[in-house]
């Protein structure tokens, strides 16, 4: 490639950063002058593509008039069907942030109330970031202890609650059932002698942690939520090579053929990361083009009371510490809806009137 060909890609490349309103400093690394501009953005590309469901699928949205509060019943489905996989991902376009797919092991579930069939939310469970600094140092990994225990660990890559149920806490109760025998039991059921898929190991199908991070800080969704702790901040680097398309095809021209028929099952989103990393070294950036650096609070909930000890490997057996479905949604009500109950309701039955003038332009976490 020679200098006018990198020149014009590195143009291409400053062109679309900044139309997602990400400038290059003079030491060549990124500045964003707004990061939740530019998740909004980045999720009107990756999640509204999803909207052509609406119409097969928006029946499974209530109505307020739908829903007496103190009747909410959680039923938890996981997806395994291509209707559910439908239904999940039209549920997806109404996140204001970017939806991964995961990777590695992936749990989705659906959560309906039995009251009246329709969603409540969505629930998205896969292999947690290998390394994690601020979740490692916390439970004090050293990296071969980590790389033995960290099967028996799932992030929650996307929870929440869809409109209406969003407007009554409903993402506090999805979090919750993270706590549930059902979320165990679908674990064990998933994946009891199962195979690793890189090492071909055979291991406990225990799961005693479930993690996540907010993605803008700190998150209210699990502020003071039973069974839920803020362990402290992380710093990320960018992964927009893996959610603004547009970047990923300039990848593809600047590389040989060759560098993506290597790629191989396991490499996961770090080989992604350092793909575009060398592209856009090759044609003139800063190798640090990538990490953009906000902060991201790191949150927990684990599942045993032993958990740190079965993580450490100090104890052999989990010792749970869970709920039935029931119980959580008795607490969720207890705790966190009757104390607001008039304050609830006029929200679900104000955002009806909202919902009136403007259907589909604004969405909902």
């Amino acid at each position: 490639m020679n200098d006018i060909e990198k020149a014009r890609y590195k143009k291409k490349v400053i062109h679309i950063l900044t139309k997602y309103g990400i400038n290059i400093n003079d030491e060549g690394t990124p500045l964003v002058v707004n990061i939740k501009q530019l998740q909004y953005q980045i999720a009107a590309l990756k999640n509204h593509r999803y909207e052509y469901l609406a119409s097969k699928y928006s029946s499974y949205l209530a109505k307020p008039e739908e829903i007496e509060i103190e009747k909410i019943m959680p039923r938890i489905e996981v997806v395994t069907t291509p209707k559910q996989s439908q239904l999940w991902q039209y549920a997806t376009s109404f996140w204001s942030v970017p939806v991964t797919t995961g990777y590695g092991r992936r749990i989705r579930i659906l959560v309906f109330d039995e009251q009246n069939s329709k969603l409540i939310g969505i629930l998205g469970l896969s292999d947690p970031v290998i390394g994690l600094g601020v979740r490692d140092q916390f439970i004090g990994w050293d990296k071969d202890t980590r790389t033995e225990k960290l099967y028996h660990v799932l992030s929650a890559y996307v929870l929440g609650a869809l409109p209406p149920y969003n407007q009554i806490l409903g993402a506090k109760l999805i979090a919750l059932l993270c706590q549930s025998w059902d979320i165990l039991k679908i674990f064990k059921e998933k994946y009891t002698g199962k195979e690793t898929v890189i090492k071909k190991e055979t291991k406990p199908a225990e799961l005693v942690l479930i993690d996540t991070m907010g993605a803008y800080g700190k998150s209210a969704i699990y502020t003071r939520l039973k069974g839920w702790k803020f362990v402290g901040y992380t710093h990320g680097s960018s992964h927009l090579h893996l959610t603004v398309p547009e970047l990923w095809e300039i990848v593809k021209q600047i590389l040989p053929e060759e560098k993506f028929k290597r790629y191989k099952f396991g490499q996961g989103p770090n080989w992604k990361m350092r793909t575009v990393r060398d592209a856009l070294k090759l044609v003139g950036f800063n190798e640090k083009i990538l990490e953009i650096g906000w902060k991201r609070g790191y949150y927990i909930c684990p599942l045993a009371v032993n958990w740190k000890e079965y993580l450490l490997g100090e104890d052999e057996e989990p010792i749970y510490n869970l709920y039935t479905v029931e119980m959580l949604k008795e607490y969720w009500l207890e705790r966190w809806v009757k104390p607001r109950k008039k304050y609830l309701l006029e929200k679900l039955f104000s955002e009806q009137e909202i919902n009136k003038e403007a259907v589909g332009d604004t969405k909902f976490l």
